[in-house]
């Protein structure tokens, strides 16, 4: 697997690509959270760079903290030890904006009102809003459909408006957790290759949390591979894979033996996640 040339950047920092500019800068992050049950390790010691216009996948096993660390990179959880160092451009619009697995859109508005949410709260005029949604409904396909209501259209349809809306708001990072994981496998292949086009297109910092090994390696730059509860970094892997990239790359022999060696790092977590199930 291909590496680059890396820096050290101290006791417990993982080593990062050289002279790149990185958005977040996560050290030893570790989430606890505490019920009724007691507590309960989320995340432990968690160290690793996300490099400015990257695309990062992280894999692991259910309830390894893979969507609680996306929801600290976000700020929308804190963490209980360790820090984020988040640099990104300043802009008027959040720095970073969510895609979840539910795709959230609002019902009560239509589907130009919903891609302009972003830019709406940000302040940003009718006209440009309206022109900047009209934009990106046409980038994922939903041309056409500008006036209709959520309720009107397929699940595959109200995804791509999540997407839609997560590009329109301008903001430099996408955080996406599990955005294509409720749709049918048909309709996934299809959001993969629009997802991978979108993003060379624009080069934000992505990162994404998914099951699919295959999905990672479509996408990623570089996957994350976690541990069980806690979840910790096993290991950091490089995607070999060039770009523009499409699912063509899934039926060379590299792309199986990647998934392969992918697997066996993950079975042994896999199987301790179910212990805790």
């Amino acid at each position: 697997m291909k590496t680059s040339a890396l820096i050290d950047d101290g006791p417990g920092a993982p080593a990062r690509p050289s002279n790149t500019p990185y958005s977040y800068s996560v050290r030893e992050v570790s989430k606890i959270f505490s019920g009724r049950n007691g507590q309960v390790d989320a995340l432990r010691d968690v160290s690793f760079d996300f490099d400015e216009g990257s695309f990062t996948c992280i894999v692991g096993p259910s309830g390894c903290g893979k969507s609680t660390l996306l929801r600290i990179l976000g700020g929308l959880e804190t963490a209980t030890y360790g820090s984020v160092d988040i640099r990104l451009p300043e802009s008027r619009v959040p720095q970073s904006a969510f895609v979840f697995q539910e795709h959230g859109v609002f019902p009560w508005f239509d589907v130009i009102e919903n891609v302009a949410f972003g830019q709406r709260m940000a302040g940003v005029g009718k006209r440009e809003r309206e022109e900047t949604a009209s934009r990106w409904i046409s980038e994922v396909g939903l041309s056409g459909f500008e006036h209709a209501y959520p309720h009107q259209l397929s699940g595959g349809m109200r995804q791509r408006i999540a997407i839609a809306r997560a590009f329109a708001t301008g903001s430099p990072a996408l955080l996406m957790d599990e955005p294509l994981g409720a749709l049918d496998a048909q309709t996934r292949m299809l959001m993969q290759e629009q997802l991978v086009r979108l993003w060379e297109v624009e080069r934000k910092t992505v990162v994404l949390v998914t099951h699919s090994i295959e999905e990672a390696l479509l996408l990623g730059d570089r996957i994350i591979v976690m541990s069980a509860r806690p979840g910790r970094i096993k290991e950091v892997i490089d995607v070999p894979f060039g770009r523009p990239r499409d699912v063509s790359i899934e039926g060379t022999v590299q792309f199986a033996e990647m998934r392969q060696s992918i697997w066996e790092s993950l079975r042994d977590e896999v199987r301790a996640s179910m212990r805790f199930s």
